[in-house]
Order: structure tokens, then sequence, then C-alpha cells
């Protein structure tokens, strides 16, 4: 596909999501045999490269990635950013310290202290939105006396268990939540579950 091409196929996925993404597309200085996308989109500022890559790719059809995509190498950056910005972790050293960091999560009660925000125990106290990112876990962290240099670790340790936003935290990393279990009983009794990205639900 001629990368204009694929350009407008990829702003027609995520226009909906992202109205103000611009995309990139050109050979990668590294293998010009590749193609190098570069999505910016202001949203992306308060986000991790991979809770960007994971909500891109989650707008893309499967066969479409998979015939279009599969061999690109992907820069998602806010506006201003460069690539040289880009912090990753070392994924082997995620996996090292993941049982220590969420035992340290567990004891410090920062699970549950996010269940009482998305799923209170008092059904009269309102419901905190999930923005698809870490707003709400940052704040609970914080107060419990994480570093900002510590929160790199845990929400990449997260990440790994699926938590790439507040909610999925509750609903991946978490042993047990509220939300969990919400979620899992709307299910049984054949309701829609209760969306956390939505206000007023």
């Amino acid at each position: 596909m001629e990368p204009a091409v694929l350009k407008t196929a990829l702003l027609g996925f995520t226009r909906g999501t992202y109205p103000e993404m611009q995309v990139n597309i050109e050979p990668w200085s590294q293998d010009p045999n590749r193609l190098a996308i570069t999505f910016v989109e202001p949203a992306f500022a308060n986000l991790y490269p991979a809770q960007r890559y994971h909500q891109l790719v989650h707008l893309i059809p499967d066969p479409f990635f998979v015939e279009h995509l599969a061999n690109t190498v992907w820069f998602e950056m806010a506006p201003g950013e460069t690539v040289e910005d880009l912090r990753y972790p070392d994924e082997e050293f995620v996996q090292s310290i993941s049982d220590d960091v969420l035992t340290v999560l567990n004891r410090s009660g920062a699970f549950e202290a996010l269940d009482d925000l998305f799923c209170p125990k008092d059904t009269g106290m309102p419901k905190a939105r999930c923005h698809g990112d870490y707003r709400n876990a940052r704040e609970v962290l914080l107060a419990r006396g994480f570093s900002e240099d510590e929160l790199f670790d845990v929400f990449h340790v997260l990440m790994a268990s699926g938590g790439f936003c507040d909610c999925e935290i509750l609903y991946n990393a978490a042993e047990a939540s509220r939300l969990k279990s919400e979620y899992w009983r709307a299910r049984a009794e054949n309701r829609e579950p209760r969306d956390p990205h939505r206000e007023n639900n």
C-alpha cells in the first residue's frame, strides 16, 4: 500500500477517538525497506509509549494490521516530542521485579484505594471516570509515598499485567476488585456492564 493511501486509512481508523491525530509515513532510517509511522496526538502527553501503542492498535482492524502494518515501525508522540524523548523500559527488568512490585502495591492498599474511587462501598458516592490514563492511580500512589521515579517501574509492571489505564488495573492487574466483580455480575444477569470510561455511568 502506498504511504499516502496508508496514511488516509490510518487517519480514518483513528479520527473518531483522536480528531487531532497527525500521521507521517516515510522509509525508516535504520532500514529503508521498512516504513516508519509517526503518530502525533495531544492526548498522548500524559501516556507512556506502551499505553499510546496499546490504544492505537485497538483502533485498527486486525486483518488490516496483519496485511499492511506488521513490518512497520511505530513512534507515538505528543506534540513537541522527538524520538529521543521517548523512554522505554527494559522488559527483562520489568519482568524480574513484577512479583515484588505487585506485593508492595497490595501491601500499600493501592488497589483497594483505586477500587474505592471506581466502585465505592457506599453506593451513594460518585464513581470515578477512567480517562484511558493513570491520573487516578498516580494520585493514589503518590499519596501512599511512591516517588515519581518509582511510578515508571510500577506502571510498566501494571502494563505487563494488562493494566494500561486506571480501570484496567482493577480489571486485569489486581487479584480481585469490586469493579471486576460488578462487571461479571452484570454479565451473569445479562445486563450491559458499566463502562468506567463514560460519564454518569
